[in-house]
């Protein structure tokens, strides 16, 4: 059984859910202790009978508790309902799995799952580091750093997400990576720019006077921009 966290224990009675609590951070906290519960593989599919079950063992009502594990978004599911699968890292998981990439087959396809450890970014060459790590393993060159590489990779034509149906980028310890990827390093990476004469000195000076004058964006919110650019890449923050 998986431990239970007090703000679940509170709504349980002898280990069984009576009923999903009213308040939604209530809903949400016991919605993700069901999940990580009946699905603790992330991303390996589970057919609609089998997971019924499973939550039957913890709840009195599974078909509700089902139905809002995917209202909450806990779960994912087929449009058909007949697979279900758990596609958000929860307290109850390891922080970074030991495999950076994760293959699942669903019935829609192949399902890449990518992992990026944002305790290894501490500035923007040990991004694109990460990134080589995760998604150029075996291959026989390396990202060039820059946006345009960062965009030509989550096209797929190439590395680790290439060949996959869907594609999820989970980057743990986000908020450690926004900070390493925040003013000061965006300030260095542009300077170092501006020292290099492959760059365009114009353009990187007026990037650099915006971000000094509160205008401009972090190194951060541009990789963030980027992979949203990419609406078949899922981009999950942990």
């Amino acid at each position: 059984m998986v431990p239970v966290n007090p703000d679940v224990t509170r709504f349980l009675h002898d280990g069984r859910l009576l009923a999903m609590p009213r308040r939604w951070e209530h809903r949400r906290v016991v919605a993700r202790w069901l999940a990580h519960a009946t699905l603790p593989d992330l991303l390996e599919p589970l057919g609609e009978r089998e997971l019924t079950d499973r939550l039957s063992e913890l709840a009195a009502d599974p078909v509700g508790a089902r139905r809002a594990m995917v209202d909450l978004g806990a779960v994912h599911r087929t449009r058909d309902g007949a697979e279900y699968w758990r596609t958000e890292l929860t307290e109850y998981d390891e922080l970074v799995p030991d495999d950076a990439v994760e293959d699942a087959t669903t019935s829609e396809g192949l399902h890449r799952t990518l992992h990026l450890d944002g305790r290894r970014i501490e500035s923007v060459a040990t991004f694109y580091d990460e990134l080589d790590r995760v998604f150029m393993a075996g291959e026989d060159r390396r990202l060039r750093p820059g946006l345009d590489a960062l965009d030509d990779l989550l096209r797929g034509g190439f590395g680790a997400a290439h060949g996959a149906d869907r594609v999820t980028v989970v980057w743990h310890a986000f908020d450690r990576s926004r900070d390493a990827l925040g003013f000061a390093a965006t300030r260095e990476h542009y300077l170092a720019m501006l020292a290099d004469p492959r760059f365009d000195a114009a353009l990187f000076r007026g990037r650099l006077a915006d971000l000094e004058a509160g205008r401009g964006p972090t190194y951060a919110e541009l990789v963030l921009e980027v992979f949203a650019d990419h609406p078949g890449v899922e981009l999950l923050l942990r």
